[in-house]
């Protein structure tokens, strides 16, 4: 019985699925793989040149780290983006004020403010960004996948309507192998592609215990 995945919401960057004729299992390895296994880019590194603002140079680069960054299959899996930044005060700093030497990686979100320089201060650093899984940090996690159980006595488009449920606390039974699936992409990816992405990996994963089921 192979797993059935009907849209109820898509604008791109966030998808909402039913899904059907599946396990709890599945929906929590599916989620899993899209939290820790899909490669992203993220500043891993930062040299600081001048920094005389009110904030460290290790708070800073934990900031800047956790900047969005564009995904782009073709580049290559070692190679290393550079981000430069050059700002003086007075001024906010936006993350879009961090410059690439790679147009296909660059910043996705451009209206992050990093930090707000006062008169006579400046900050000026190189970010390097390097591909990585969520799992060896947060920061190259480009994508929130969360899943609910479907109550038995209450439509699924009512649940695609609402954000909570608003039984207020009341227990519900739900049905056995039914969900809703959310997804939302944090990067250019669109959310669909991500889960794409995600299906392929966990394929690869099935059918590699398979092969080690057939060996034995």
């Amino acid at each position: 019985m192979k797993m059935q995945l009907d849209v109820l919401k898509e604008d791109g960057f966030k998808l909402q699925l039913h899904v059907k004729k599946t396990r709890v299992g599945l929906m929590n390895a599916l989620r899993r793989t899209m939290l820790s296994e899909l490669e992203s880019y993220a500043i891993d590194r930062v040299d600081f040149y001048e920094n005389n603002s009110a904030m460290f140079n290790e708070y800073l680069a934990n900031r800047i780290g956790l900047v969005p960054l564009t995904w782009e299959e073709s580049v290559a899996d070692d190679a290393e983006v550079t981000f430069s930044m050059n700002a003086e005060g007075p001024c906010m700093v936006y993350s879009r004020d961090m410059r690439s030497n790679d147009e296909k990686i660059r910043v996705f979100n451009e209206n992050i403010p990093i930090i707000k320089l006062a008169a006579d201060q400046r900050l000026r650093f190189e970010g390097f960004a390097i591909k990585g899984k969520g799992k060896q940090h947060a920061k190259f996690q480009s994508v929130l996948a969360s899943y609910s159980l479907v109550p038995l006595k209450r439509s699924v488009k009512e649940l695609a309507e609402v954000d909570k449920s608003d039984s207020k606390g009341i227990p519900e039974e739900f049905r056995e192998d039914e969900y809703i699936f959310f997804v939302e992409s944090y990067n250019n990816v669109r959310a669909a592609d991500h889960l794409k992405r995600a299906l392929t990996l966990l394929q690869a994963k099935l059918d590699a215990l398979e092969a080690v089921k057939e060996l034995k």
